[in-house]
């Protein structure tokens, strides 16, 4: 019995611990290449993955944002990943 209640103390300490390191963190993230939509703009998916730019406008995900930098010739930049404050 005492084997069996540490193993369940041993799983629920790594369920406690599993969150904190997984996932995809949005600060580990890198900035979007926006050289792989110059030939397709604004042909994007719905996919929701915010993109806070410079000029303080939240885009719904990477290839929106890349597309409107793009077409205004790079005005603004990537600021980070989430809406914008």
């Amino acid at each position: 019995m005492s084997f069996f209640s540490s193993w369940i103390k041993a799983i629920f300490i790594i369920g406690l611990a599993f969150p904190l390191y997984s996932g995809d963190s949005k600060c580990m993230k890198e900035k979007p290449e926006c050289n792989v939509y110059k030939d397709q703009l604004h042909f994007c998916t719905k996919e929701k993955d915010p993109v806070c730019a410079t000029n303080g406008q939240t885009y719904s995900n990477k290839c929106n944002f890349c597309s409107k930098k793009l077409e205004n010739r790079g005005n603004f930049d990537f600021s980070h990943w989430g809406r914008c404050c």
